[in-house]
């Protein structure tokens, strides 16, 4: 991890071995019907309810799956969400981006997306190549068409 993307961590609250309960974000998984596999798990005890602000590309990043999981979507809408770009797979809410113009989730196998109508990003294949994308601004997001 770059030392620009572990400053920003450390200043939004984030240190090493890090572990937050995360019991009201598996409640709201489960109440939309969606199971939140190890990984996903993981990565919010360890990053959940950190927001890093004033950021160049993406404006800020809020690891809280509560507001991308909103009122109104189901498990339905994350299984299919990146379906128009051919990528069939599930995705887990994580949280939001841009000022919540953008969702962020993550697939079973580590690739991290940022989403919205019309817009997708690959911002990552693995934890700290995603926080080097989003948090730390050391690399480039790559555009799905």
């Amino acid at each position: 991890m770059e030392t620009t993307t572990l400053q920003r961590l450390k200043a939004a609250g984030w240190k090493c071995g890090r572990k937050i309960d995360i019991s009201a974000f598996k409640k709201r998984y489960r109440e939309i019907g969606l199971e939140m596999p190890a990984n996903v798990e993981a990565f919010l005890e360890e990053f959940g309810l950190l927001h890093i602000e004033n950021l160049k590309w993406f404006r800020d990043v809020d690891f809280n799956p509560l507001e991308a999981i909103g009122i109104n979507l189901d498990a339905e809408y994350f299984e299919n969400l990146l379906d128009e770009y051919d990528i069939n797979t599930t995705t887990y809410p994580l949280g939001m981006c841009c000022t919540n113009e953008l969702f962020l989730v993550m697939t079973i196998t580590n690739e991290f997306y940022c989403f919205t109508n019309g817009c997708c990003e690959l911002c990552g294949i693995g934890v700290e190549d995603m926080l080097d994308c989003l948090i730390g601004e050391c690399r480039i997001s790559k555009t799905i068409e």
